[in-house]
């Protein structure tokens, strides 16, 4: 399902880039001591980026800056995350989630337009490296195009790695600036718990589906030696491997805490990276912190500070007899080992959070000190609501911020309605017209308002005869309404249509109306909210409630229940 919410989500950003521009600041006078910085993540699994945006943010956080993570993805456990939390539904737009703040900071090209698109603050884009930089020859021209495009949006770029900057300039003419990886010193250290094998064991990290992590190269090495050796494979990966994959090593270790990673580094007899590509490989320098001995690929982000025979081996990409000749080496050369191991311990001393964050955060004032050129004026528009209508206070203000540089015309809120025994109800009607009307575009921004004329809703057809208990007339309106409007406009009305027919004790129709609709409507968290109420909770039926927490409110439809998560 997720992959699919975010094929979804994509697609329509891809849709959308002939709306993009680029953001133009201008430096102002005073800086910001204390920032509110928000990072926008892409995905939040098991995995050496994501982890370095949670140190990014713990570590600001520890520095008195206020820092917000918006995700739409449930708080991770694996990582332990001292910054503030925002789960956005995925029916939702990241960016539309961001709160007022200082400084956006995208994490990934496919939101930068988003971001951008909200005017809140600068943003800043953080370039982590993946196949739009290692493998851009590959790339259809859709795709090469989209992002070519992304890179022009931002001011400001930087990045992890010299060699990550450099393709930068070379794919995407622009420049970046280097803050590099660190290490952090308290848990990735020689000394501490060590993890204790039946045999001697090799240590690789990485997802089976992350095909750049070289996975199978070094399982074939691995296969060379095992018996040899009387060797053993350890595998940590964000996800539970096929049968398969499970059959070609001791153990594997899904999603461990960064303390047992850290046992596991010490317990082995080396850890070995098989990666095609990175910008700034995080996994060998852990390592090399808590004295285990490396062996990796020549990807250019593992040299950026290993070097052959003085910190690690290094052996060929995509070739495991070269992977394994490089282990056997190392098993079988004492000196060489320990040599590996001093070295080892010295490079991973260079890569200190302590100096690297106060430098980024320095980085952080500084494009904080310019601020978002307006493309409208507030003038320009005709805004229906006012601020004390906001359920948040900075609600307002950012809307104000997205009014002064959207193209739309027309501009929408979610606006919040009660019905007796119904979830509560947000329907999307429009808050601010621009004045002079060009092309009648239409844009959504996420601040939901409580409405001026509170009968405005119950004054709608269906709705009306459903306050009123005439629920056999407001069955006759909505199935009327089923018959206008799009897809998405009849799946509201057929929604109530269900939740007439159960005020009407008709529950086996409104269950089979709901199975219908459902196969229409997948990624509805409306209708597992309906089988919710149609079937109750209980062990048998979890899976709507799964499906809700994954989802969030259903806000690209016309109406949605609001908030629905928390009334699970």
């Amino acid at each position: 399902m997720i992959q699919k919410l975010r094929s979804l989500e994509f697609q329509h950003r891809l849709a959308r880039v002939s709306h993009a521009f680029e953001q133009n600041v201008t430096k102002h006078d005073e800086k910001k001591e204390m920032l509110h910085i928000v990072y926008v993540m892409t995905h939040t699994g098991v995995s050496g980026g994501a982890k370095i945006i949670f140190e990014h943010a713990n570590r600001l956080t520890r520095l008195g800056a206020k820092v917000t993570i918006v995700a739409h993805y449930e708080k991770p456990a694996w990582f332990p995350i001292e910054a503030d939390y925002i789960k956005v539904p995925f029916d939702l737009e990241l960016a539309k989630g961001i709160p007022d703040c200082d400084l956006i900071v995208a994490t990934y090209w496919d939101h930068i337009q988003p971001c951008i698109e909200t005017g809140i603050a600068p943003v800043v884009y953080f370039e982590q490296g993946d196949f739009h930089l290692f493998d851009y020859d590959n790339m259809n021209q859709t795709l090469k195009n989209f992002i070519q495009k992304q890179f022009q949006l931002p001011s400001f770029i930087y990045t992890v790695s010299q060699q990550a900057a450099d393709l930068i300039e070379a794919i995407y003419g622009r420049e970046a600036k280097v803050y590099p990886n660190a290490v952090d010193e308290h848990i990735f250290t020689r000394e501490g718990h060590r993890e204790e094998g039946e045999h001697p064991y090799l240590l690789m990290v990485g997802g089976e589906r992350t095909a750049f992590k070289g996975i199978s190269y070094i399982m074939d090495a691995y296969e060379k030696l095992k018996d040899k050796f009387a060797l053993d494979l350890y595998w940590i990966t964000p996800e539970t491997p096929s049968e398969k994959m499970k059959q070609r090593v001791t153990k594997y270790f899904v999603s461990p805490t960064q303390e047992k990673i850290a046992s596991l580094y010490r317990g082995a007899a080396l850890y070995v990276s098989g990666s095609t590509y990175e910008s700034f490989s995080l996994p060998p320098l852990e390592a090399m912190a808590c004295g285990c001995p490396v062996v990796t690929t020549d990807n250019k982000g593992a040299l950026e500070y290993a070097v052959h025979q003085k910190n690690a081996l290094i052996c060929r990409m995509k070739d495991s007899e070269d992977m394994a000749e490089k282990i056997k080496e190392l098993l079988t050369n004492q000196e060489l080992k320990e040599k590996l191991i001093h070295n080892g311990l010295e490079t991973a001393k260079q890569y200190n959070w302590n100096k690297i964050i106060e430098n980024i955060l320095h980085y952080y004032q500084e494009i904080a000190s310019f601020k978002v050129q307006p493309r409208n004026k507030l003038s320009d528009w005709n805004i229906m609501i006012h601020q004390e209508n906001c359920f948040n206070h900075d609600d307002y203000k950012r809307l104000e911020k997205f009014l002064l540089v959207t193209n739309a015309d027309i501009v929408k809120v979610p606006v919040i309605y009660q019905i007796d025994k119904i979830p509560t109800i947000a329907r999307w009607e429009v808050a601010a017209v621009r004045k002079e009307v060009e092309d009648g575009l239409v844009e959504t921004c996420f601040c939901p308002v409580r409405p001026d004329n509170k009968f405005q809703l119950y004054n709608l057809k269906g709705y009306q005869s459903f306050l009123l208990k005439l629920f056999e007339q407001a069955l006759e309106e909505f199935l009327a309404l089923q018959k206008n409007g799009d897809e998405k406009e009849q799946a509201v009305a057929e929604k109530w249509v269900i939740l007439t027919l159960m005020r009407l004790q008709r529950k086996e129709e409104a269950k089979r109306r709901l199975k219908e609709l459902m196969t229409k409507h997948p990624y509805n968290a409306d209708l597992y909210k309906l089988s919710l109420l149609l079937e109750g909770k209980d062990k048998d039926n979890l899976k709507p409630i799964y499906n809700l927490k994954i989802l969030g409110d259903a806000t690209s439809y016309p109406e949605f229940f609001f908030n629905i998560v928390s009334t699970v």
